[in-house]
């Protein structure tokens, strides 16, 4: 009876220590019923063993977020975190790669790599002597152009606020022609990042003004003006409608005296007194010639004074995250028989209630928040450039040099 036991024990140790042993053999898989989510992958290899052996050697702070995938036969990859999009996996594999806890990594959702929204930042530059798309690869720091076609110039560029797709206007050319201006067969564009290719939306037709904004954070907005074929006294402006995806959603029509009113402007831009998040707000407290800005904890109530300034506030934005304010600020300068603009563009940290960096230029055209990298327009060396802003560590990270001149929304 004993030996029985004996035996029969052994057996089941034997048996455990195999199952256990075909277990930890065998590469786990991740969770099939999040196939929308977005991973790092930080490497692709034929075998589980060479994949293991890989993550072995990385910094043991990832460990506890790799995963190893098998998506088919001799193909293991190595897989880093879940995100709810490729901005914010681009985002999160910025930041180690900036640590620098990985020394390469893309973009994986589903069965195949995608493109990865953070870390392509696409702006306007000339190539051969046209304004065209360019993109810059943050990581690798390159530049390339992304769209051009012989004829057409690149009037405007915007990026959709989903962090993904990018509008733009272009024309077989535009300027003035005696005292009215024109913009020669303009179209719109979108580059859809998920299918990465540019997609034509709509011909407008030959008219003498066009521009672009967004208003509201799902909603842009591209008007046109043209003559009244009837009454050359009036001005006509068709106000077309899409959502961040480029779908038409409505179009409206209105007339304007040309000789009472004169041609239709752009909406002006509103500074954003609330945060993305809802969780912070500031308000402007004139005093004599001075301005003093409040910031307010909407989550606890509490107040406190941030800055202040004399000139004029020109807009107000955040980071997605609401850490981070930009204040774009005017000022008047008085000369001996005239007036001198400035610019001043603030960076304040509402964490730490205090100003990062104040940068002045003679004009700051355009800056686009991008997670914490700050991009903005700069001519103040004679030619147009991008600077990007690390705000954190309160550095320039990279300037953007293309020879004839770039801008973030416009040819310079």
């Amino acid at each position: 009876m004993k030996k029985q036991s004996k035996i029969f024990f052994r057996n089941f140790f034997i048996l455990a220590v195999f199952s256990i042993w075909n277990l930890s053999c065998q590469p786990p898989e991740l969770n099939e019923a999040e196939p929308d989510k977005f991973y790092i992958a930080l490497g692709e290899f034929k075998t589980y063993d060479d994949a293991e052996l890989f993550k072995s050697k990385l910094d043991f702070q990832l460990w506890r977020e790799i995963k190893i995938k098998q998506i088919e036969e001799k193909r293991f990859l190595i897989l880093y975190g879940i995100f709810d999009s490729s901005f914010s996996a681009g985002k999160k594999g910025f930041e180690l790669y900036s640590e620098p806890l990985i020394s390469n990594f893309k973009i994986f959702n589903g069965t195949s790599y995608v493109h990865d929204d953070f870390n392509n930042v696409m702006f306007v530059a000339r190539y051969q002597g046209r304004p065209s798309v360019y993109n810059l690869n943050l990581v690798t720091k390159q530049i390339k152009p992304a769209w051009s076609r012989w004829g057409r110039k690149v009037i405007s560029l915007s990026h959709a606020n989903n962090n993904a797709n990018v509008f733009f206007t272009t024309a077989l050319g535009y300027g003035q022609q005696g005292s009215f201006p024109y913009v020669r067969d303009p179209r719109l564009y979108i580059y859809l990042s998920f299918a990465e290719q540019v997609e034509e939306i709509e011909e407008f037709g030959s008219c003498l003004q066009l521009y672009t904004y967004w208003e509201n954070r799902d909603t842009f907005k591209v008007n046109i003006t043209k003559p009244d074929s009837i009454n050359t006294e009036r001005l006509v402006q068709k106000i077309y409608s899409f959502d961040s995806n480029g779908k038409g959603r409505t179009q409206k029509m209105r007339s304007f005296s040309l000789i009472k009113e004169g041609f239709p402007k752009p909406p002006s831009v509103k500074p954003d007194f609330i945060s993305r998040q809802k969780s912070r707000q500031i308000r402007i407290v004139q005093q004599g010639a001075e301005n003093f800005v409040y910031l307010k904890n909407l989550r606890d109530n509490s107040e406190v004074m941030i800055c202040s300034f004399s000139g004029k506030l020109l807009a107000a934005e955040w980071s997605p995250d609401d850490r981070l304010l930009f204040l774009r600020i005017e000022n008047k300068i008085p000369l001996k028989k005239s007036i001198k603009l400035s610019y001043e563009l603030m960076v304040i940290d509402t964490d730490e209630k205090q100003i990062i960096r104040s940068f002045n230029n003679p004009k700051f055209q355009n800056i686009l928040v991008h997670g914490l990298l700050l991009f903005f327009d700069d001519d103040s060396g004679g030619y147009s450039k991008i600077n990007l802003f690390d705000c954190l560590n309160d550095t320039i990270f990279h300037v953007i040099e293309v020879p004839g001149g770039c801008g973030i929304n416009s040819p310079q």
